[in-house]
């Protein structure tokens, strides 16, 4: 099953059956099953294999979970007290390494549903039985296995998104889900609500026109004062188009980027990825954005929303 943005932390009742409140953990969306042989796959909600890609997470499944089983759930990597995407992304950028990177950062698979334990199908039942059969589970599993918290209480689930914005620790935000509601793939019947903060970066370049701008290009000043890629927003609605181009000139002295085209990678398009056109502008108009607590090394990997022009702000107040 798949979720859609909401805007606002949904009330207890706002789904069928109460709201099952869970953390959104910042790792890659993986179904872990052991077959009728003892065989075992990890697949992404994609249908990719990545079997290969977390052999650690297959290791562990065929000692742990019994044939016919099948569970939903994400797979990440801690560094420290914190989540690692990087790490994630450098086993699929190093296959040939993968023994390597699971002795230096071993993978964990976070359960957030069972769809199947032991021949028996659980994904016709609703969610609260569901949630029951992997509560069950908790004494059956051990790491890398673990189950995801959850609460029914919105006042809990308000308190853990502040504790997760404070602390940083990976937790993009919550995932709501309703107790009623059976397991049917591909249906968008889950929340979700991310943390986000106000940042400001300067504009780069942009998808479209200058006079008629689509996307904005985000850049921010790097610790040695170079600008650097930052991430892209989303759609820009014909008002923000207007305010924006009174602002924006088009670049016509040498520009840090270093060519009219961008990988669709680094606009949040990570499958597929192709060249695509932008126009590049002076990097001298400073805006705010809301941006989720996803970022890698200074680099936003989910679109910001564009808010306003900061023209109270130059690039120089800009910090790395």
């Amino acid at each position: 099953m798949l979720s859609k943005a909401v805007d606002h932390l949904p009330t207890a009742r706002a789904l069928p059956g109460g709201c099952l409140y869970e953390p959104k953990w910042d790792g890659y969306r993986g179904l872990v099953g052991v077959g009728p042989g003892g065989g075992v796959m990890i697949r992404s909600r994609r249908h990719t294999d990545l079997t290969p890609i977390f052999p650690d997470i297959a290791d562990a499944a065929a000692a742990q979970l019994p044939p016919g089983t099948l569970l939903d759930g994400e797979l990440v990597i801690w560094a420290g007290d914190r989540l690692d995407f990087s790490a994630l992304q450098s086993r699929m950028a190093s296959r040939s390494r993968i023994s390597e990177l699971c002795r230096k950062a071993p993978a964990s698979f976070v359960a957030f549903d069972v769809l199947q334990w032991d021949g028996q199908p659980y994904a016709p039942e609703p969610l609260r039985v569901r949630r029951r059969k992997l509560q069950a589970l908790v004494t059956r599993l051990s790491p890398p296995f673990a189950i995801t918290p959850a609460t029914r209480d919105q006042e809990v689930a308000a308190n853990w998104l502040r504790d997760y914005a404070d602390a940083r620790v990976g937790i993009e935000g919550l995932v709501i889900k309703g107790l009623a509601v059976r397991y049917q793939s591909g249906r968008r019947a889950w929340l979700k609500l991310r943390i986000r903060d106000s940042n400001e970066a300067l504009v780069a370049a942009v998808t479209g026109t200058r006079a008629r701008p689509e996307r904005l290009i985000l850049a921010r000043p790097g610790e040695d004062g170079t600008l650097h890629i930052a991430g892209t927003t989303t759609d820009l609605s014909p008002s923000q188009r207007r305010e924006l181009t009174r602002h924006l000139r088009v670049a016509t002295a040498e520009h840090f980027l270093p060519d009219d085209h961008i990988s669709s990678g680094r606009l949040g398009a990570w499958t597929n990825p192709r060249r695509l056109p932008i126009v590049r502008v002076e990097p001298d108009v400073v805006v705010e954005v809301h941006a989720d607590l996803a970022d890698q090394g200074g680099y936003w990997r989910h679109p910001t929303r564009f808010l306003r022009v900061r023209l109270d702000l130059s690039p120089d107040d800009l910090r790395p």
